[in-house]
């Protein structure tokens, strides 16, 4: 919010500075250089040439070019530029003219006759400088304004498509988790009840802490914990569940149910009824580098070289919209035959 409110006053403090180095060139240093007494209609000159000149600067800038320029439309732009040049030489003419300003700053410097008393190189030089700059930063500032537009364009595209995802997500994590309550209800009626409680935790998660656009680290490993137990209580004899979760992580800000479809995809696709099984996830933090692999077993019956629908599309995607060039996702089957994901993250404070 600060830099934002005071960055029309910077603007107008280095215009201010720009204008007051410039009149100072002008009217002192030139000048004063030259090591004479000059006239006093001299002085009134180059204040009259540094009026004309802010009033052109900012006619050309805020008026001409956006009108011209910047609507693709050069040729009134040139027209512009050339009646602007003739108009300057014409005051000028008109002025030194009336007040026979060339003949005396000749007799000031010891020349015997002006070179061309009906062309001012002097004007014309300024003149050329204050059109190149001003239409430049006219330019600038339209080049600006559109790369902020296209990118707050952009941002509002992520935050739909974001809302798009995790509405997705959502229902179709819970679809899968009570059906498998609903399962472990004809088994074991004390772990059903667990399972109940365990998933109004998640539940409350979801719908306190996942508002935002970020969760914290603890909170989503927590919440990751509660679905593998939930997972735990109907998995049978033949499924084998290792987990590798340090107790004690560096608390981050991550987004919400980023790691969750990467392990529901492994039960979902990597557990089979009649044959063993086995679940390896494993999750490692090194300061703001975090690393988090699946590895599963890998029925091609059941899946296929890239399992999980919905989910892994959706977790890429994610990654890609709010992590770019911060993280790397690799997955696919690998030698041994084994279904293997590899996400690293690097988060932000």
């Amino acid at each position: 919010m600060a830099p934002n409110f005071f960055r029309p006053y910077l603007f107008a403090g280095l215009h201010i500075l720009g204008w007051l180095l410039l009149g100072f060139i002008m009217l002192f240093y030139i000048p004063l250089t030259w090591n004479v007494v000059l006239p006093q209609v001299f002085w009134l000159w180059q204040m009259i040439v540094l009026v004309l000149l802010i009033m052109l600067f900012y006619s050309n800038a805020k008026i001409i070019v956006p009108k011209t320029i910047i609507k693709d439309n050069t040729s009134p732009f040139l027209v512009w530029a050339f009646l602007t040049i003739f108009t300057m030489q014409l005051i000028a003419y008109f002025f030194t003219s009336q007040t026979d300003l060339h003949t005396k700053i000749s007799i000031v410097l010891g020349f015997k006759k002006y070179r061309n008393p009906y062309f001012d190189n002097y004007v014309f030089m300024l003149t050329l400088l204050v059109l190149g700059i001003s239409t430049s930063w006219s330019m600038l500032q339209y080049w600006q304004k559109a790369a902020q537009h296209k990118q707050k364009l952009e941002q509002d595209k992520t935050m739909a498509e974001l809302a798009m995802l995790k509405a997705q997500i959502n229902p179709h994590f819970f679809f899968n988790s009570l059906n498998s309550i609903y399962s472990l209800t004809y088994s074991n009626i004390e772990d059903s009840r667990n399972a109940l409680h365990t998933l109004s935790r998640m539940m409350r998660y979801l719908l306190y802490s996942t508002e935002g656009e970020r969760t914290t680290l603890l909170k989503e490993v927590e919440f990751l914990k509660d679905f593998i137990a939930l997972m735990k209580l109907r998995a049978n004899s033949k499924l084998n569940i290792i987990t590798e979760i340090p107790e004690k992580l560096h608390d981050y800000p991550i987004v919400p149910m980023l790691l969750l479809p990467l392990v529901e995809n492994a039960f979902k696709h990597g557990v089979n009824a009649t044959e063993k099984s086995e679940i390896i996830i494993a999750l490692k933090q090194n300061d703001t580098s975090l690393t988090f692999e699946v590895l599963n077993t890998f029925f091609e019956k059941t899946s296929n070289t890239e399992p999980g629908g919905i989910g892994l599309t959706n977790t890429k995607r994610r990654l890609q919209l709010i992590y770019p060039h911060k993280h790397s996702l690799i997955c696919g089957v690998n030698k041994e035959g084994k279904y293997e994901v590899e996400l690293q993250i690097t988060l932000e404070q």
